[in-house]
């Protein structure tokens, strides 16, 4: 569908004029700034392809989970013909929420208002009382529920209201080259619903940190070293950053002391990788990343219960407005994983990056209290520092690819974000 966004004020435009992204001068107005905020669902969430699901969360016809674009709430439903559509969850007729569970399975969905009913694939059939009401002049064809542009990679579903936006795979990118060890290594699934909480934060804090910021696992985190669950306060020190084009940024972290997989895995790796993936792989200590905008995801490993176990996480911060978010978590587990491993695995995750894992507990404090003190009229001209690794240069000594630079510690991929990001709020772009 068309999307056509608000004209940005002159006064918010004024304001703009202050974020400098490659001099690393971000202000502090922009994580609290209604104004900023309302820019975003038009130019971004509006957009960008987001996502909403993974594949296995609606494994047969008829399954749905419910969720939200932006503002915008939306099913993710399989139709009858094993499709995966995402659909605008509006009634056409006055605009009440049709469905109202967070999953389930359902062959149609009736609008709790009127009595509207539709399809799992999104076609309005009923209409009660449509005769003696409506005669036979109402179009039902012209009355189906909105959908939105939906596609996938590795299980990964997206969607966009944009019908100019690029294709699902040129949108990420050389990103994907990444998503192939985060979710297609194996045949993967989540594990249950999804965890969601909501904090008093703003989206682009906690989609920022996990693309960009490991410097804070030196201190924010430094009590994780303290009980053993990491073995030294610099552990998420050596690695890479990758800018991935589009906003996207991740960090690999390498080498690991071991291998952080399940042994009995490697096979299956090296039958869904390639050679120079699963070499990768086979160091992995840890990687973070962010699809642009508030999709992210972690591979990470801790000793817990005896054991040097790994996990994998997805993260989506959803935006209730300039100062909230909910946030929603999966566990993604190799399906084919020993029982032993994938019930250790999810334990560590939840103890860790859980809602009230120490990690995410952690992190919380940093995000909120930042959203906090970037409003009022001295936030107006407060700019924080975004110029760690100003000036380095790329390597060509890896093996993946986008713009890569050696070191962990560095906020070239946040520079890259924030730019994007600009770019895309300023209606420079979108997609050029």
């Amino acid at each position: 569908m068309a999307v056509t966004a608000v004209p940005l004020s002159a006064g918010l435009r004024q304001r703009l004029s202050a974020i400098r992204p490659e001099e690393g001068v971000i202000p502090a107005f922009i994580f609290s700034d209604p104004e900023v905020y309302r820019a975003e669902m038009d130019t971004i969430f509006a957009r960008c392809w987001l996502f909403v699901a993974h594949e296995s969360e609606v494994p047969a016809p008829g399954d749905y989970v419910t969720r939200a674009m932006g503002e915008h709430p939306v099913i993710v439903a399989r139709g009858e013909d094993g499709r995966i559509r995402v659909m605008l969850n509006v009634c056409r007729h006055r605009g009440m929420r049709i469905c109202r569970a967070d999953l389930g399975n359902a062959s149609h969905f009736r609008c709790p208002y009127h009595g509207f009913t539709y399809t799992n694939t999104g076609d309005l059939i009923g209409i009660p009382y449509q005769r003696e009401i409506y005669g036979e002049a109402i179009d039902r064809s012209r009355f189906g529920l909105i959908q939105a542009r939906t596609d996938s990679y590795a299980g990964l579903v997206f969607a966009t209201w944009d019908a100019d936006a690029p294709p699902l795979r040129e949108y990420l990118g050389p990103m994907t080259w990444y998503l192939d060890l985060l979710a297609g290594r194996a045949a993967m699934e989540v594990v249950g619903p999804p965890h969601r909480h909501e904090m008093a934060a703003n989206w682009k804090l906690p989609a920022e940190n996990f693309a960009s910021d490991a410097y804070h696992t030196l201190h924010t985190h430094a009590s994780t070293a303290e009980i053993g669950l990491t073995p030294s306060p610099r552990w998420a020190k050596d690695g890479y950053h990758v800018q991935a084009g589009n906003g996207h940024g991740v960090m690999v972290g390498t080498p690991a002391p071991r291998f952080i997989f399940a042994e009995a895995l490697l096979p299956t790796f090296a039958r869904h990788l390639r050679p120079e993936q699963l070499a990768l792989l086979r160091t992995l200590a840890n990687m973070p990343g962010t699809v642009f905008p508030n999709f992210s995801f972690l591979i990470s490993a801790v000793s817990f219960k005896g054991r040097f176990v790994s996990h994998t996480g997805l993260y989506q911060w959803q935006p209730l407005g300039p100062e909230r978010i909910e946030v929603f978590s999966w566990f993604l587990v190799e399906r084919d994983a020993p029982p032993e491993w994938k019930a250790l695995s999810r334990e560590a995750f939840i103890f860790t990056f859980g809602p009230s894992g120490v990690f995410s507990q952690d992190d919380s404090e940093n995000w909120t209290n930042i959203t906090r003190n970037s409003r009022g009229p001295l936030a107006r001209h407060l700019s924080f520092l975004y110029e760690m690794g100003k000036g380095a240069r790329p390597t060509r000594a890896f093996p993946g690819p986008g713009e890569v630079y050696e070191g962990k510690y560095s906020e070239v991929n946040a520079r890259a974000f924030y730019r994007r990001w600009l770019d895309l709020v300023q209606g420079d772009g979108p997609w050029t």
